[in-house]
């Protein structure tokens, strides 16, 4: 099961890319989940070997955590 932690200051991607999480997540077996926003819109990420990838699927707890977080402004 997730659970929300201090936010990470910086996580990247797979392709490289740094980005700013505004929420991260870990579970028990070392998991771990970043929010970030990217064209005005959340996603979510999980980690993988070589960096962080965007996951289509929403768990509960991302969905709880994403519930707290502001309404972004439409670009």
């Amino acid at each position: 099961m997730y659970k929300q932690i201090e936010t990470d200051i910086l996580a990247t991607l797979m392709g490289g890319t740094n980005f700013k999480p505004v929420a991260t997540l870990v579970d028990e077996h070392g998991g771990k989940a970043h929010i970030h926003i990217d064209d005005h819109c959340y996603v979510l990420t999980l980690r993988r070997d070589m960096g962080y990838v965007a996951t289509d699927h929403i768990f509960p707890e991302a969905f709880e955590v994403l519930k707290t977080l502001p309404s972004l402004t439409p670009a």
